[in-house]
């Protein structure tokens, strides 16, 4: 009436003899063959916890214990048994960064010009593969204005001093307190944590201010004047890699129009230069 197999009623049968239940088990061994076995957990948390083994990494401990014979185990193990009793999280041998990194200090509102400046380094590509002219841009937040530029054959910080001196001294702030100075906001590039550059913001009395690793959206205003750059109907996209003066003069037109000609839409649809 049930239309039941009378092997599977011989099953319980057997279930229920053999362990007082007919409830179903999972065939085959209760534990793996290659288990751990109490003694080898106990051996770790042993060697885990002396003094001079307790700021090893996993990987450390997997092969500092085989060494002294207290247990033969793959630090995948010895992370098992060490997260079993509360023990594995700081066990990973990296170094944790203990700051989370903030935005750029820029000023809360920017009031007028000379107030906070941008700066970065762009490859220029040219008629020769990975060969490239490096353009270096010192941009002004409040009018956009492109304060000082300089075009060269290196990426270096030497150069990148001298972006600096350029823009001081285009902008007549060598004689001003040091409090009415522009912050100066750049990302993380080997020429920016110069220590020269460092240095010689410090003795300028600019306050330089890093954006956060990988993070293009805490120097906004230069990467967007780079890309409008590069997508500019004027913008041949490879220069001569030998012939500078080419090079600077078409970045002398570029900048001069943009400074002067260009009718900025996020100012108000008038130039940089107006705005400044």
């Amino acid at each position: 009436m049930l239309q039941i197999s009378i092997r599977r009623v011989e099953r319980w049968e057997c279930r229920l003899r053999r362990n007082g239940s007919m409830a179903y088990e999972k065939p085959g061994p209760q534990q793996p063959a290659h288990a751990l076995m109490p003694a080898e957990k106990d051996a770790v948390l042993s060697f885990a916890g002396r003094e001079d083994t307790v700021d090893y990494s996993l990987q450390l401990l997997a092969i500092k214990g085989a060494e002294a014979n207290a247990f033969y185990l793959s630090a995948s193990s010895v992370r098992l048994i060490l997260q079993e009793n509360g023990l594995g999280d700081d066990r990973t041998g990296r170094v944790r960064n203990s700051t989370r990194r903030n935005k750029p200090d820029r000023p809360d509102e920017l009031t007028g010009p000379n107030q906070c400046w941008c700066w970065d380094v762009s490859y220029i590509k040219t008629d020769v593969l990975r060969v490239f002219w490096y353009l270096y841009v010192m941009l002004d937040e409040w009018s956009r204005k492109v304060v000082a530029w300089r075009i060269s054959r290196y990426h270096n910080h030497e150069e990148a001093m001298g972006l600096i001196d350029d823009a001081i001294i285009a902008e007549g702030l060598l004689d001003i307190d040091k409090e009415n100075l522009p912050v100066v906001v750049n990302d993380r590039g080997v020429q920016m944590k110069a220590k020269d550059v460092k240095q010689m913001f410090t003795d300028l009395g600019l306050t330089q201010t890093f954006s956060r690793p990988r993070t293009p959206n805490d120097n906004p205003f230069i990467e967007s004047f780079f890309s409008s750059l590069k997508r500019a109907p004027v913008y041949p996209g490879r220069f001569s890699h030998f012939n500078e003066g080419v090079v600077m003069d078409f970045f002398g037109e570029y900048f001069r129009w943009y400074n002067t000609e260009h009718y900025h839409s996020r100012i108000g649809c008038v130039t940089p230069e107006q705005m400044h």
